[in-house]
């Protein structure tokens, strides 16, 4: 049970990402000038994502990032 609900809050997340993607590109393609402003949103959301997974990680004790294999990833 406690994987499905994990499954469904990842693929949540992957489908908000892939929209946050496609209206990041679609604001680019429109004005250019836009990318620094998009890209620092990324950056604070990149930086956020981090800083919580080493946060949790250090008052639990556990170390999601070792879980994952980044050779694995493509």
């Amino acid at each position: 049970m406690q994987n499905q609900t994990i499954d469904h809050h990842l693929q949540e997340a992957l489908a908000h990402l892939e929209q946050a993607i496609n209206l990041s590109i679609h604001t680019v393609m429109e004005n250019q000038a836009s990318s620094k402003e998009i890209g620092s949103k990324w950056e604070q959301f990149l930086g956020e994502f981090y800083g919580m997974v080493k946060d949790k990680g250090k008052k639990t004790r556990i170390n999601l990032l070792s879980w994952i294999s980044f050779a694995k990833i493509r």
